[in-house]
């Protein structure tokens, strides 16, 4: 990745540099200025900043992120490797283990710090449970850097910790509805599905609350977790995986067509099947247990829709290779 980013970056014939690579360094240089920015505050307000050995610091006690980072951690970690620590991260001293120390905010930091084997840079500070969870959720507010489903996941998770939901507004900066949303959506969408898929940062509220409602009928929700588990599903990114998921859960928009007619064996039961825009209308007359029989197995009969549906996307990605990671 890094290789492909640095062969895009060469100016073309005319000098000029593609848009693409001068807007990544244009976030990069930005980014930097916030935390010289950052670092400048937490000096003037006379707070010491100390080194720390990073084996003993613990992370927080709620998760903010997911695990996938789609390459964009170890760019991360690149530049703090080139240019140090620009600023400390958050710790408390560890509420049960003497001598260990637990983050607020600075987990991405902390993680690159290890695995560079530096010692880290933090800010020391008494902080209660409350204190704690309110500092990390104002930091990823204030960088804008968790996607929306990583922000479901962080209110409804300190929810489950007994956190009132004034607290958890005040963390997210969000308001009371807004919140409510995300919760929901965290709460139908199994996390287990969630964190196969990743955080999707280019999906938003609208598609998550709408994967969250198809998700809510079990036959559905057994598909999804079937197609999750396939290897050329997870050979893609996380947007990418988030948007197979939502096409097998939608149902597709017919054309407008004429209506058809069926009969059964012997003329005993017959049906029209009638198409308007989207909406699909079957009429069966002479035998009304047969429609009976048909409505009762209307969620078998999903399933295996939408297996079949899996079943086809499964096979346009044979002969494919895993595409960008």
């Amino acid at each position: 990745m890094a290789a492909a980013n640095s062969r895009s970056a060469e100016p073309s014939p005319d000098g000029r540099v593609p848009a693409g690579p001068v807007r990544a360094m244009s976030l990069s240089l930005s980014r930097m200025d916030d935390d010289r920015r950052a670092l400048q505050a937490a000096l003037a307000r006379g707070q010491t900043i100390v080194d720390l050995d990073p084996a003993l610091i613990d992370p927080s006690f709620v998760k903010d992120r997911l695990d996938h980072d789609g390459g964009t951690f170890g760019e991360f970690k690149r530049q703090i490797e080139e240019h140090g620590q620009e600023v400390p991260i958050l710790v408390r001293p560890h509420p049960t283990r003497m001598g260990r120390y637990q983050v607020a905010y600075g987990h991405r930091r902390l993680r690159a710090l290890t695995e560079l084997g530096r010692q880290v840079r933090a800010v020391v500070r008494e902080l209660n449970d409350t204190d704690l969870v309110v500092a990390q959720g104002l930091e990823n507010s204030a960088r804008q850097d968790l996607s929306y489903i990583e922000r479901a996941l962080f209110a409804c998770r300190l929810e489950d910790h007994g956190f009132e939901r004034t607290i958890i507004t005040n963390a997210l900066s969000i308001d009371k509805g807004e919140l409510s949303k995300l919760i929901a959506v965290a709460r139908a969408v199994p996390e287990e599905i969630v964190t196969r898929i990743g955080p999707a940062p280019k999906i938003g509220r609208r598609r998550w609350v709408a994967l969250a409602e198809h998700i809510k009928t079990p036959s559905v929700a057994k598909v999804v977790e079937k197609a999750v588990m396939d290897d050329a599903f997870m050979a893609l990114d996380s947007d990418a995986r988030f948007a197979r998921i939502a096409a097998l859960v939608t149902p597709q928009k017919l054309s407008p067509a004429a209506s058809k007619l069926w009969e059964g064996q012997g003329g005993q039961a017959t049906a029209e099947i009638s198409r308007k825009g989207a909406t699909v209308t079957l009429a069966i007359d002479r035998d009304p247990s047969f429609g009976e029989f048909v409505a009762a197995r209307l969620d078998e009969l999903y399933a295996a829709f939408l297996d079949q549906q899996a079943s086809g996307v499964r096979s346009t990605e044979d002969g494919k290779g895993p595409g960008r990671r």
